[in-house]
């Protein structure tokens, strides 16, 4: 397969079995393997609940956002949601607005949901100004955008529009002013976790509200400390934090203090006891939510969208957000068995005829997610927002047949693209020698650029860039291969572009038609400046396996035995398995030959599958009678049944 220098196979399963001393020698390697997992306390890791989840009052602005809310909505002054159009954006947007549409002290509220469609750039651009002046909002709450639109917003307050922004991407040095910016990326951030979706801050900022609204709010605990030396320290916490003395008479002295009175303060619960082993902090916020009536019961039907943002918007899968993921599953799970107040959702998972056993990861990232993407690449982002939303069973089942189909075109679409580009290159392949894959040709069609920019990263190996005409403009998307940060790249072509923006790993621009020769001029003298500063960069293609696997190994036993370390996604990924001299046999040729299905001498009737490389594979058949594996087991749920199958990421001859 394309550009894959070498191979190196991890220890056989025995060997880690005999050398790792633990009860479970597989799960304890990976761990011990994996930076982002390897210091978390075992119980952690094995078991999620809300008790896991930090206190959402470190993040900034947080009281503020609340504030505002509430007061608007008692006013019944308009409050605008408007979000951007990816599924972080939705979910979140949908998130909130379910929550404000159904909590008693929103019921009335004068509530608007929009988000951007795809032909607008992204943000805060003229276009999305222009909705909102149209919408007349006394408050405005951007969801995934307006970090970086400092001027936009000031030129929003100034004509009386009060603005939250909900965001969690890079914050430049100039922040909003008269502005509730709830991002916890903010360098005045508190919050222990950066790399949070914005649909994670919007429930977090509902679990704020339902705290708020609570007779726990403002409550001081303290607790006192003894050290080695016999000293005696106290401290506080309020709302889940810690505090010093001095922070708390200085929010005594302000006028605006509430309820607060230090004099009030409640012991530290000693003797409450959890599931998993918790700092302090988490511990106390999770002993005061307990004693608010209904409290996790609420949050439990919200946070179903927070893991769908996560997945979709590839966060790391450590530390809080590997928790949000689990939880989120189980909710979905329930929601859709069960009957929840998410009608749309529900009736989304049923027409996608999942699992109703449990709702997996590879469910959020392969087929929820990309349905809810799909919206917004086709320019119908509404219909996802509608189906989410929809309060009825009759209406969210015609929304989700829609949805489906919008899906199916955006397939089509991006089918269409891929068979341009793979042409384009056969005619230009001196451009696959570049530092950075580049493809731009009039006759591409939009909304699919960052599918079509992750494909050629994943055949190329290389940071790729797609560009296709966008209503009379043009829009691209730039997705990274390694660690490299697009933004930079991006940061010194901005002279092109009419906006840009993203993560570090995935960026987005839109440029006019006639600077697109003038980008490419530009861009790989660009390109290789900006890759020669990234010392750590891989000058070759390694695929570095966690075990190599006898075929006899292979099954559900071996599954079970890091199963424990779910979900696998960015920063914890799946388990990576190599074979050695194995023997195909039973070949079958699928879709034309474009797929291959196979079984291996040795591993029964477990099923092996090659997508896209099919006729490459048989090529490569002919002319050997062993090769070598890399790919992953996985469960799949096809028509009522669960099977076990290996998806083959490579195979050839390895050299090491």
């Amino acid at each position: 397969m394309h550009h894959v220098t070498k191979v190196h196979f991890g220890p056989y399963l025995s060997e880690v079995r005999t050398k790792v001393d633990s009860k479970r020698p597989i799960l304890r390697y990976l761990v011990d393997r994996r930076e982002g997992l390897k210091n978390t306390h075992p119980k952690e890791l094995l078991v999620s609940d809300f008790s896991c989840l930090h206190s959402p009052f470190s993040l900034p602005d947080i009281d503020l956002a609340i504030s505002l809310l509430l007061s608007y909505a008692k006013s019944n002054q308009k409050i605008l949601l408007y979000g951007d159009r990816d599924s972080d954006g939705v979910s979140s947007t949908c998130l909130l607005a379910f929550f404000l549409r159904s909590h008693p002290e929103f019921i009335n509220a004068n509530l608007e949901v929009l988000v951007s469609s795809e032909s607008d750039p992204y943000g805060l651009c003229k276009e999305a100004i222009t909705k909102i002046k149209k919408s007349k909002p006394d408050l405005l709450v951007t969801l995934d955008f307006g970090s970086s639109q400092a001027d936009e917003i000031d030129s929003l307050t100034k004509e009386g529009i009060q603005v939250i922004v909900l965001d969690h991407h890079e914050v430049p040095v100039r922040i909003p002013k008269n502005c509730a910016l709830v991002n916890p990326r903010r360098l005045d951030s508190n919050y222990p976790e950066k790399k949070i979706c914005t649909a994670v801050l919007s429930f977090k900022l509902v679990s704020a509200i339902l705290f708020r609204l609570s007779s726990e709010w403002n409550q001081i605990y303290s607790k006192t400390m003894i050290d080695e030396n016999g000293t005696t320290e106290t401290i506080y916490f309020q709302n889940g934090i810690k505090c010093s003395k001095e922070q708390l008479d200085s929010l005594q002295n302000q006028k605006n203090s509430e309820s607060l009175d230090i004099s009030k303060t409640l012991p530290y619960p000693e003797n409450f006891t959890t599931n998993i082993p918790l700092d302090d902090e988490r511990k106390l916020f999770f002993y005061q939510c307990q004693k608010i009536p209904n409290f996790f019961n609420q949050l439990e039907e919200e946070i179903d969208l927070a893991g769908i943002g996560t997945i979709t918007d590839m966060m790391p899968l450590i530390g809080e957000n590997r928790h949000f993921v689990k939880l989120a599953l189980d909710s979905l799970t329930k929601l859709y068995i069960g009957d929840k107040k998410r009608k749309g959702l529900k009736e989304l998972l049923k027409e996608l005829k999942l699992n109703p056993n449990g709702i997996t990861t590879k469910d959020l990232g392969w087929s929820i997610g990309p349905v809810v993407n799909a919206a917004g690449r086709m320019g119908k982002t509404e219909e996802a927002v509608s189906l989410l939303l929809s309060e009825s069973e009759t209406e969210a089942k015609s929304r989700a047949k829609l949805l489906l189909s919008i899906n199916e075109e955006r397939k089509e679409r991006t089918k269409r693209n891929m068979d341009r580009v793979e042409r384009y290159f056969a005619r230009k392949q001196e451009r696959t020698t570049q530092e950075v894959v580049y493809c731009y040709e009039p006759d591409m069609e939009p909304g699919v650029s960052g599918i079509v920019a992750t494909r050629m990263v994943d055949t190329y190996k290389k940071p790729a860039i797609f560009i296709a005409p966008d209503n009379g403009d043009a829009r691209g998307s730039i997705r990274s291969y390694g660690q490299e940060n697009v933004l930079i790249l991006l940061e010194s072509l901005s002279e092109y572009f009419l906006h840009f923006g993203g993560h570090p790993e995935a960026g987005g621009f839109s440029i006019s038609i006639d600077q697109i020769p003038k980008f490419e001029a530009a861009l790989y003298e660009k390109a290789k400046l900006w890759l020669d500063e990234d010392k750590d960069r891989p000058t070759e293609h390694l695929i570095q396996t966690d075990f190599t696997v006898l075929p006899e190994e292979m099954g559900d036993k071996l599954l079970k035995e890091w199963k424990d370390l779910e979900p696998f996604g960015q920063g914890n990924p799946d388990i990576k398995l190599g074979i050695k001299n194995a023997k195909a046999i039973h070949l079958t040729p699928l879709s034309g030959g474009k797929h291959v299905r196979f079984h291996i001498v040795g591993s029964g009737s477990l099923k092996y599958m090659i997508w896209n490389k099919g006729e490459e594979f048989q090529s490569f058949m002919s002319k050997q009678g062993s090769f070598d594996l890399v790919g992953s087991l996985e469960e799949n749920f096809f028509q009522g049944r669960t099977s076990l199958q290996f998806i083959v990421e490579w195979f050839g001859k390895s050299e090491i």
